[in-house]
């Protein structure tokens, strides 16, 4: 079961309309919306225990490994991170679509292709130059309101 219909599901057996749900966690109808409907994800670890107050789940039961990475990329490189690292996953989906190996099989090898993303994004950072690094917060693109 995906994320969304994770979300619809506890939603609609508790009686929220997705309305509701936006205003027990802080977010927009339409941010509910996007969850259910357009396979988007939280950005924040704390919205996640949010959202499992308010339909009375479990935290976990939200987060499939999945959408702990998804999360992790947006609070580490915000939402081009997200992008690129679900960018990453469909194409690692892709690369075992009609295949002969097993769910497990195909969900270790996704575990160790996530550990390749994250190797990545820090060799990556030896590279970057040190003007869009955040040193001490000096010189940072951020701080200056710029960006790639």
């Amino acid at each position: 079961m995906t994320f969304g219909e994770k979300i619809r599901e506890l939603r609609t057996r508790n009686g929220y309309s997705q309305e509701q749900l936006a205003q027990m966690t802080g977010v927009t109808r339409r941010t509910v919306r996007n969850w259910e409907t357009e396979g988007k994800y939280p950005r924040t670890r704390a919205l996640y225990a949010k959202l499992a107050a308010a339909l009375g789940c479990n935290e976990e039961y939200l987060r499939g490994e999945q959408e702990l990475f998804l999360t992790r990329a947006a609070e580490q490189y915000g939402t081009r991170g997200q992008q690129q690292a679900q960018a990453f996953l469909d194409s690692t989906r892709a690369m075992f679509a009609g295949g002969d190996l097993s769910p497990e099989d195909i969900d270790m090898i996704g575990k160790h292709f996530m550990e390749m993303f994250w190797e990545a994004k820090e060799n990556a950072k030896k590279y970057t130059p040190a003007k869009y690094k955040g040193a001490a917060g000096e010189g940072s693109a951020a701080q200056n309101g710029g960006g790639l």
